[in-house]
């Protein structure tokens, strides 16, 4: 998946031993691959840690130019969000702030 990035003009952005971003555009691009543990939560790899809400993965499918994808649900995502710093050792950037804004209106949105 790195070098189809790679190859589709993505710049790499190491971020540490489990993380990559990947930028093109001033879009900022992030992965996380997950699993579901042995008593069924679902956690990321390389952080056993970071149990994720039992609904963080609807199974909804998405199509995305021929690659079938599951998508966070904006909970999570704004979890995420919420606990980044303390995760990553980040500090929020201006557009995490209108991530975060735009996350709430979706999920206002759903309400």
């Amino acid at each position: 998946m790195e070098q189809a990035l790679v190859n589709a003009g993505f710049q790499i952005k190491p971020v540490g031993e489990f993380q990559t971003d990947f930028l093109k555009n001033n879009v900022d691009v992030s992965f996380v691959f997950v699993r579901y543990s042995d008593n069924g939560d679902i956690v990321a790899k390389g952080f056993p840690d970071w149990v994720w809400r039992k609904d963080a993965l609807p199974m909804e499918l998405y199509n995305l130019r021929g690659v079938s994808i599951n998508v966070l649900n904006p909970y999570q995502l704004l979890e995420e969000k919420s606990v980044y710093e303390q995760g990553t050792g980040r500090t929020l950037r201006p557009e995490d702030f209108k991530s975060i804004k735009i996350i709430k209106q979706i999920i206002d949105a759903k309400s």
